[in-house]
């Protein structure tokens, strides 16, 4: 038997741990509503495998730099549109080309890609089907000059191009007779790969250092084996790396293999506002990951760090090649170390894209 004073301790324990329980109750059930406006970015569900898209090509031309800009745009097309499977060197899904854009929303988010040094507006195909798939307008552009079937070594240099291909294929997407209305120009981000998750960093703000010109000159000789003459180097007008090219319509980022560390200014990283999320390799042996994405994700303020652990490498970002791609391209772009699982690993990180850009930030 327990005596008045134990029946006493055993009650107010009871009553104790009963508050607890309604207090935690009532918490769960007021955290989903306090949590509303964050949650209603997210779909429901992410379709990670897209049957098609729609998809078609535009040619801009920036008469101020006298620079082709040829650009890819995916886009959600309804259920019935007819596609047909596309030839190339990479995988890709259906593709409705020129189809009418899907009238399930009144605008779309629109996400802008940049592909790595010597790629094309391709190479991160996987991600713009999904990200179209769930809702987005996409746009890769090919850098003029710095793609594999057009290397000019004086573009190889002149990096601080692609920023400025950045801002002005905005420019024209915004005006273009087939998209402009259906856009929702406060929710703009961007996504690159390898150099051109580089020149999303200089979009948000980063400023280049006080480097030597030879710097630029080094990149031209790793990627194509030769260099720019040095009367094409003196003609360069080097200043221009140095300004700043940063793109306020920008307000979200995911960028996956970051390179060139090294190039920009601590403070002006630090300055950067808008939200990252990093995704590098353990073993990546062109963009190493303590010199890129760990040293960026030290420094600035609003990342998110995901870093693959394993034997993925700097290329397991790139499209899964094709049969017809498995013959012209170089082996180190498709065939992947042991236990690497390309396609599921693109899989998580398109998700991953879909769920981040749905809590981007209006501008």
């Amino acid at each position: 038997m327990l005596s008045k004073k134990n029946r006493l301790n055993l009650n107010m324990r009871k009553k104790k741990t009963n508050w607890i329980f309604y207090l935690v109750a009532f918490l769960l059930v007021l955290w989903p509503l306090s949590q509303k406006i964050y949650l209603s970015h997210y779909f429901t569900k992410v379709i990670l495998h897209p049957q098609k898209t729609g998809i078609t090509t535009l040619h801009f031309y920036d008469v101020e730099r006298k620079r082709p800009v040829v650009t890819e745009i995916w886009y959600p097309i309804d259920p019935e549109t007819p596609s047909i499977n596309p030839l190339g060197m990479w995988v890709r899904c259906g593709e409705a080309r020129d189809a009418v854009l899907s009238n399930q929303k009144g605008t779309y988010p629109l996400v802008v890609l940049s592909h790595g040094h010597g790629g094309d507006r391709f190479n991160i195909a996987w991600l713009a089907e999904v990200l179209a798939a769930n809702g987005y307008i996409v746009a890769s552009m090919d850098h003029y000059g710095n793609t594999w079937n057009n290397k000019i070594p004086e573009f190889y240099v002149r990096t601080w191009e692609r920023p400025k291909d950045v801002s002005f294929v905005i420019d024209q997407i915004l005006h273009n007779s087939l998209f402009q209305d259906r856009i929702d120009q406060n929710r703009i981000g961007f996504s690159g790969y390898s150099l051109g998750a580089t020149t999303g960093l200089w979009i948000a703000g980063a400023c280049v250092k006080e480097i030597e010109q030879s710097a630029f000159q080094q990149i031209c000789n790793q990627q194509l084996g030769e260099t720019i003459s040095l009367e094409k180097l003196k003609e360069t007008d080097f200043k221009q790396v140095f300004q700043s090219f940063h793109d306020q319509r920008i307000s979200a980022f995911f960028v996956m293999a970051p390179a060139l560390g090294w190039m920009f200014t601590e403070q002006s990283l630090k300055n950067i506002q808008p939200p990252f999320y990093i995704v590098a390799s353990e073993q990546d042996a062109i963009a190493p990951t303590e010199q890129n994405a760990k040293w960026f994700a030290k420094i600035m303020n609003r990342v998110s760090l995901k870093i693959l652990k394993g034997n993925a490498n700097h290329y397991t970002f790139l499209n899964r090649a094709t049969s017809v791609g498995r013959r012209f391209l170089p082996p180190r772009l498709y065939e992947d170390p042991q236990g690497v699982d390309r396609k599921k690993i693109q899989e998580t990180l398109a998700k991953e894209a879909v769920l981040f850009f749905n809590q981007m930030p209006s501008q």
